[in-house]
């Protein structure tokens, strides 16, 4: 019998699963699982997923049921439906739903699926010829932990020549998705008329991009160290002028890092878009993200998830004492004929009276005072009963502090990290 040398990345006592699809590498998997290497593992169980797309996936999970249940192996058929069409991306999703829910009820250790050496320089070649290339997993992992799970690619030394060898010496049974000649998906089109292109040339190797991925996802280890450390130097509030320093590359992965920390992840042209608005003299910007901002706040800037303010949100105080407005603390001890005091964000309009100055906006007053963006939505503006605004924030008072009379307006949250 011809055989084939599979990674075995589990232990004897191990439970393993394996993720069947009905093609012919994960069948020759199969046959090899419950063959050669049936003493490496305690149980194998199969995972099959019927997407429901097509005429034949009834039939192909019937066969593995049975296939599965002669040979004495458990299996778990999932069958999907796609209420608003199918899509690679939703099945992605709903396979790994799947997935992660009969890995954890019957505690399996391992999923391994059927990737083979071919199958990484598919990947390999999309990645680079779309554009994401950059910021590591460059190809597919050979080993990649999901928490509950390891996920393992036994063939990942393998070609698809000697799996379709081994296929044919041992008949094994297998079905072919018809989709998978057409080229309506990129990876297709890179399977069928770039990949045996570099094959048949003599001047090519394609052994080369292995060599590219290993390189490239070591070095992109090495960025991401930097520029974690980068990010966590300065807690996350970033001076642009160190930031600035680094070389272009670098600073996308700072920005990446920046961003990650927000549970945001931009492509290449959004982080450039940015980072350009960062080289620029602009002194104040918020950069939308989606659900995140990125804060450029003078020299520095930050990443912070977008909250809504209500326009009118305002706070009536009607008694002196100790309030929370935003993210400022307010103490209140004025005379009754200066309540009831209103503390509201900024309105267009708003003047303040400058000692030997004469009134300036409060517009201008963030600007002088250098007050992020940001901040300028939260800042409390208060204004007593007579329509007078007596302080902004922490940047105006004209409230002499005494016995009798005081407003005193802090930081209740103070995450400065300039100094």
């Amino acid at each position: 019998m011809m055989s084939l040398k599979i990674n075995t990345a589990w232990n004897p006592d191990d439970n393993i699963a394996l993720a069947l699809s009905g093609g012919i590498d994960s069948m020759v998997l199969y046959h090899l699982l419950t063959r050669k290497y049936k003493h490496t593992y305690r149980t194998l169980t199969v995972l099959h997923v019927n997407h429901n797309v097509r005429a034949a996936s009834k039939e192909e999970a019937e066969y593995i049921e049975k296939m599965t249940r002669e040979d004495g192996i458990r299996s778990e058929i999932a069958v999907l439906n796609f209420t608003e069409g199918f899509s690679q991306g939703e099945g992605r999703i709903k396979r790994y739903e799947f997935f992660d829910a009969v890995m954890k009820e019957l505690n399996i250790q391992h999923l391994l699926m059927g990737h083979h050496r071919d199958d990484q320089y598919e990947t390999v070649l999309q990645q680079l010829l779309t554009g994401r290339h950059l910021y590591g997993n460059l190809g597919i992992p050979d080993i990649k932990d999901k928490g509950a799970y390891t996920i393992v690619r036994p063939f990942r030394e393998v070609t698809k020549e000697q799996i379709q060898s081994y296929q044919t010496f041992n008949k094994v049974i297998y079905f072919e998705d018809a989709s998978n000649a057409e080229d309506d998906y990129t990876r297709n089109y890179v399977r069928h008329h770039i990949i045996p292109e570099i094959k048949q040339a003599a001047s090519l190797d394609i052994e080369q991009l292995s060599y590219v991925r290993e390189d490239i996802n070591e070095l992109s280890d090495f960025a991401y160290d930097y520029a974690e450390q980068f990010v966590s130097r300065y807690s996350g509030r970033l001076p642009r002028g160190k930031y600035l320093e680094h070389s272009s590359i670098i600073r996308r992965y700072i920005l990446t890092v920046l961003l990650n920390s927000v549970s945001v992840r931009l492509g290449r042209p959004a982080l450039e878009t940015l980072d350009n608005l960062l080289q620029s003299k602009t002194a104040q910007s918020v950069f939308d993200a989606g659900s995140s901002a990125v804060h450029i706040e003078y020299e520095y800037f930050r990443a912070a998830p977008v909250k809504e303010l209500p326009a009118d949100s305002c706070l009536s105080i009607e008694d002196n004492g100790e309030f929370i407005y935003n993210d400022y603390h307010i103490s209140v001890n004025l005379p009754a004929s200066e309540l009831p005091l209103t503390l509201r964000m900024k309105a267009d309009g708003d003047r303040v009276h400058i000692k030997n100055v004469g009134t300036k906006k409060v517009s201008r007053l963030f600007i002088d005072k250098k007050v992020p963006a940001g901040e300028r939505l939260k800042m409390p503006v208060a204004v007593n009963s007579h329509g007078i605004i007596i302080a902004v924030g922490t940047i105006y008072n004209i409230i002499e502090p005494s016995e009798n009379r005081l407003l005193k307006i802090t930081k209740e949250f103070n995450n400065d990290n300039s100094k």
